[in-house]
């Protein structure tokens, strides 16, 4: 059973980021000094096919819960996310059938995605019966070919409290995460080579399963397996902490890919006119809790076995201390004015 959870969380992700990676750059972390903050705005679309748990609904304190553990996770890091808002959309046909590549997943995403390569846009679904992944994300330089597929699929089972055993306390969708920005799994190439191209990450054969503590997979290593790392497959409970290392490579990865300008001190990754106050980690996670809700009838075009074919009913929920005006999609990235364009230099 656990080697199972084990691959099917592996199982889209090699396909996907091997195609990724022959087509793109890899941007190999460099040595700088202290990362500054980075903040990015976050449109989770909780997709479900009935209003319980096992439908996909996701309560406010378990999204609220979520967030506390990117920002908590990613705090070493230097990078946030603030939650703009949470659209809940009633549509069992993208619920148990969305995959990568699935006209439900193409459907999903032009209808609701929001931003540019600067926004994160989570969605929550089942997926379908032969897809037993736990989720899966894009590579940052995948925006430019296909932008409304920018963004994250998490099984709505693997947010804390959820159903999924070993893998619900909110892991999954920090080790997607890291591959939104840049990371890739601390196995990577396995034994030999380049691996995940960061310095800091022990090299490992294949995918940790359970917490096994100890373990060295790769013949003649003198250090462990980073059983530990974000980025690996071992148990929620068993992962702690991204390296310095893969701080640095996701810092690159948003200058690179994700605001085409340098990190600077208090950046807050937007795309509208409009500035709303940067809200802290704390006030971030828990700005779903004073949510205003309001209910709309949106059309769509389901396929045609769709369970309720023609219509999603979508149910928005705000933070009205947050949210943003502007067009999403033709703003540039906000940055703080006066900001450098230049890194700090490295300091030991």
């Amino acid at each position: 059973m656990e080697r199972g959870i084990n691959e099917a969380r592996s199982s889209f992700e090699e396909e996907y980021y091997g195609l990724e990676r022959r087509d793109s750059k890899a941007v190999t972390p460099t040595p700088r000094g202290p990362l500054k903050q980075v903040t990015f705005d976050l449109y989770l679309h909780v997709i479900y096919a009935n209003k319980t748990a096992e439908g996909g609904y996701l309560q406010d304190d378990q999204i609220k819960q979520q967030v506390d553990v990117l920002n908590r996770d990613y705090k070493s890091a230097n990078i946030s996310y603030n939650l703009v808002n949470v659209t809940r959309i009633e549509n069992a046909d993208w619920f148990v059938n969305v995959s990568p590549g699935t006209p439900q997943e193409e459907e999903m995403k032009q209808t609701y995605h929001k931003g540019n390569s600067s926004v994160l846009n989570v969605f929550t679904a089942n997926f379908n019966a032969t897809d037993r992944s736990l989720g899966y994300s894009t590579l940052p330089s995948s925006y430019l070919r296909e932008p409304l597929k920018d963004g994250l699929i998490i099984r709505h089972t693997t947010l804390p409290g959820g159903s999924n055993t070993n893998y619900n306390l909110g892991r999954t969708m920090v080790h997607e995460l890291g591959h939104w920005l840049g990371l890739y799994h601390t196995f990577e190439g396995g034994c030999t080579g380049v691996g995940d191209n960061v310095d800091d990450t022990a090299p490992e054969s294949s995918g940790a399963e359970g917490c096994p503590v100890g373990r060295k997979s790769c013949a003649g290593s003198k250090t462990e397996d980073p059983i530990h790392n974000f980025m690996d497959y071992s148990f929620d409970s068993c992962m702690t902490h991204f390296t310095p290392g893969q701080a640095v490579r996701m810092h690159e990865a948003i200058w690179a890919f994700r605001t085409q300008r340098p990190p600077v001190e208090n950046t807050v990754v937007r795309t509208s006119t409009t500035s709303a106050p940067l809200a802290s980690s704390t006030s971030a996670a828990s700005s779903v809790a004073s949510t205003s809700t309001s209910t709309a009838s949106a059309t769509s075009t389901p396929p045609a076995q769709s369970a309720t074919p023609g219509t999603s009913t979508v149910d928005t929920s705000v933070d009205e201390g947050e949210v943003e005006t502007g067009d999403d999609d033709s703003e540039a990235p906000f940055l703080a004015e006066g900001a450098d364009d230049d890194l700090d230099e490295n300091e030991s």
